[in-house]
Formats: structure tokens, C-alpha cells, sequence
């Protein structure tokens, strides 16, 4: 691996000089935890090692450490500069936490592009007001909400790539007519982030994901999406219901570890929140419960009492289950578990409710 060079705010640190100013970060009291990450991440990629440790999110299983070849991740990398045309000294924010993949790859970006790294407190709205004109950001769909709540449009960032959980109806009206080149980014941590994308604004949106150069998807026998790539050592078989919509084209249905079969019918909770979601206007989270006489059954939870009727919210659902006369529970919280990239915590969420259902 060449040595590394890094723009940090349009100051360029390369070799020791990087590799002081990491140390020193870490060292220094004074230094945030968020930011001494960055730094950790950046002397790891320096050392003699030949991969990066990464836990994936488990956000529906637990968390498994993995070992990403830095040379995967330099492919990757590679892969997003040439698709948004991102060229050197053209500014890119870093503003997601650094535990995981997305953080990560944000950096390795920079150091094989030569981009300008601008770094920001991983908040859920990030204080972007001091940057200027900023090229590439990658924020989680909850970051973009509350900036656009802030402050209405997206224009200082050019091209925003929006990962972490699923972009609801509602944030994609809210960024159907900004200027900012808007996408949705399909990947996880096994495949070095994102080996697919959406674009969901302009002229040019899409309904569907688009692999990337290279990349080669197929279906297993649950009809979860096959990942494989030139730079990934191993084949990767996903979690994901995906529906092939052409070649190398795919809509995203749900995921295999959600489905919940009542009475033998399976049930995506996925689909049905969309469906919730524009029938009513609301989000929710659904969550398959124990049931005796069904097996399982469903529940759709709310997130603080909505300004409308439950009886209307019933009547709005009940063609959500085929040959079933009754509609799915219903239950409001006051917040939804997230974890730290802000996905609502499933498993977390069931537990809370077991006790109410």
C-alpha cells in the first residue's frame, strides 16, 4: 500500500506527519471520543495489518466481527469515487460514527481519492453551517429529516448519499424537489458498504437499486439477495427479499430474519409499514409476537399517539391480511429503540411491547 496522504480541512497530513497527528489526537485528554475514533481508524489503516476489525450492526442477530481486507475496502472506495465522479481536493463530510462501516469507508474514500475531509460530531443533526460547499456527505435517513427541518433544503451539500435503514415515503417527498443529487445506498458490512444505489430525487429517480460495475447478484433459495464482487474474498448470502426488476436491478422487499407467519401466512413487516405508512401517513414499526392459536402474530406499533383515530387506523388496514378477519394489534410507545446508525432496534421493541399485546 502506497503512503497514506490525507486532506484534513485543505491541510494535507502524509506518511509520519499523518501518523503524528493521529497519535497525538488519540493521546490528547482534550481530544472527543467521537473524533479520537476517526484517528484510531486512521493508525490502523497505517499499521502492517492487512485488514480492518468491523462488527456488523446486528440489528436483527448479533454482531459478528469480521475482517475486512484493506485492499476490499480501497476497491470499494474506488468504486463510489467513479460512479459520483468525486475528484481531488473536492470536499467531503464525515459525519456518521466511526464503529461503523459507512464512518469508515467515508475516510478510506478520501485517502484514495485525495478528497478533502471535513470532519463533524456525529449528531443527528449535524452542525454543517461552518463548511461551506461540500461535494459528498453520507448521512442516516434521520440526520437528513432534522436538517431539512433546520433549515429546508440540502443545497450547500451537492450529491448526499442517505444508508443505515430504510428512506420512508415521507423523507422521500421531502427530497423530491431539493436541488442536492439524492441517493439511497444499498450494502453492509461484509461487502465494505454500499454495492448498489438509488437515486430518489430529479429527473432521474428510481424505484430500484443498481448494482454497481462488477457486481454480480442472484437469489438463494429464500429469495435473499447473493452478493458477489470482484474485491470481496467470499460470496456474500444476505438476509435480504429482494425482487429482481432487470439486470443487476433489484426492488428491496424486507428482511428474511422480520417475516412473521401467522396461521401460515407469511407476512413482510416491511411492506406492510409502506403500505401503513401511505394509507395513513403514519410510520410505524411491525413486530411479529408469539401466539398461540396462530403461531405468530402481528403488531403494529406507533411511535407516540398520532392525531387520528384508531378506529380510522383499523379501517385503513384491513386488506393488509389476506383470509384474516381481524386486523393486527395496535400499540403506541412513547420512542422506538434505535441503535446508533438510528435503525429502529426490533428485538428491543418486542420486548417492550410484550407486556402490552
Amino acid at each position: 500500500m502506497n503512503t497514506p496522504a490525507l486532506l484534513i480541512n485543505h491541510q494535507k497530513f502524509a506518511g509520519n506527519r499523518l501518523k503524528e497527528l493521529s497519535q497525538s489526537k488519540v493521546n490528547n485528554a482534550t481530544t472527543p471520543a467521537w473524533e479520537k475514533d476517526i484517528f484510531r481508524f486512521i493508525l490502523a489503516w497505517m499499521d502492517d495489518t492487512d485488514s480492518i476489525v468491523q462488527y456488523s450492526s446486528g440489528t436483527t442477530g448479533r454482531s459478528k466481527k469480521l475482517h475486512l481486507l484493506k485492499e476490499s475496502m480501497i476497491c470499494s472506495a474506488e468504486n463510489t469515487l467513479s460512479f459520483f465522479k468525486l475528484l481531488p481536493g473536492q470536499t467531503a463530510v464525515l459525519c456518521l460514527p466511526m464503529q461503523y462501516i459507512a464512518g469508515k469507508m467515508m475516510v478510506v474514500r478520501c485517502l484514495v481519492g485525495g478528497l478533502n475531509l471535513e470532519i463533524v460530531e456525529p449528531r443527528s443533526l449535524p452542525e454543517l453551517s461552518g463548511i461551506g460547499h461540500i461535494d459528498f456527505c453520507s448521512m442516516v435517513p434521520l440526520q437528513v429529516f432534522n436538517f431539512l427541518k433546520k433549515t429546508g433544503d440540502l443545497s450547500p451539500i451537492k450529491k448526499l448519499l442517505i444508508g443505515g435503514t430504510e428512506i420512508t415515503r415521507e423523507l422521500e417527498s421531502l427530497v423530491s424537489d431539493v436541488s442536492t443529487e439524492v441517493f439511497a445506498s444499498f450494502g453492509m458490512a461484509e461487502t465494505c458498504s454500499h454495492i448498489a444505489l438509488r437515486r430518489i430525487n430529479g429527473p432521474g429517480a428510481q424505484p430500484d437499486y443498481h448494482a454497481l460495475p462488477g457486481i454480480e447478484l442472484n437469489l438463494d433459495n429464500r429469495g435473499c439477495l447473493v452478493v458477489e464482487a470482484p474485491y470481496l474474498p467470499n460470496t456474500i448470502i444476505t438476509n435480504d427479499l429482494v425482487v429482481f426488476s432487470g439486470p443487476g436491478a433489484f426492488l428491496w422487499t424486507g428482511r428474511y430474519d422480520n417475516l412473521i407467519n401467522a396461521a401460515g401466512i407469511k407476512i413482510v413487516p416491511e411492506e406492510m409499514e409502506a403500505r401503513i405508512a401511505e394509507s395513513t401517513g403514519l410510520v410505524c414499526t411491525v413486530i411479529g409476537l408469539p401466539d398461540e392459536p396462530l403461531g405468530q402474530k402481528a403488531v403494529v406499533v406507533f411511535e407516540m399517539t398520532p392525531e387520528i383515530s384508531q378506529s380510522y387506523i383499523i379501517s385503513s388496514m384491513q386488506d393488509l391480511f389476506p383470509g384474516k378477519k381481524q386486523p393486527p394489534e395496535i400499540v403506541w410507545v412513547d420512542a422506538f429503540p434505535r441503535n446508533a446508525s438510528a435503525k429502529v432496534d426490533r428485538r428491543k421493541l418486542a420486548d417492550m411491547i410484550r407486556g402490552i399485546c
